[in-house]
């Protein structure tokens, strides 16, 4: 598995999914397993699905360009919004992750 650095923490990227509505997760994950960070939002929306995702930009600052970065996915050019927080929606590689 492929590992990054976040926030000056080596992670991995682990894909999971909500358990409500089934549709993709991103989980980063310290070396030893233990989950770091929740870089996705589940906004219940008709787009999310097994590999498109809205990215929680309002938490993790700058999760888009990292992975953009790393081709791992790219922006679809839609944004949602949840309270006074905006969500870019991005189709993410699978594959890749």
């Amino acid at each position: 598995m492929k590992t990054y650095v976040f926030r000056g923490v080596k992670v991995t990227l682990e894909k999971a999914e909500y358990q409500n509505n089934g549709s993709l997760a991103l989980i980063l994950k310290t070396l030893d397993g233990e989950d770091y960070a929740v870089v996705t939002v589940n906004l219940n929306h008709p787009m999310q699905s097994d590999d498109m995702a809205f990215l929680d930009e309002n938490n993790y600052p700058g999760i888009g360009k990292g992975i953009e970065q790393h081709r791992l996915g790219l922006p679809m050019g839609v944004i949602a919004v949840s309270g006074y927080c905006r969500y870019p929606l991005y189709t993410l590689f699978i594959d890749k992750i």
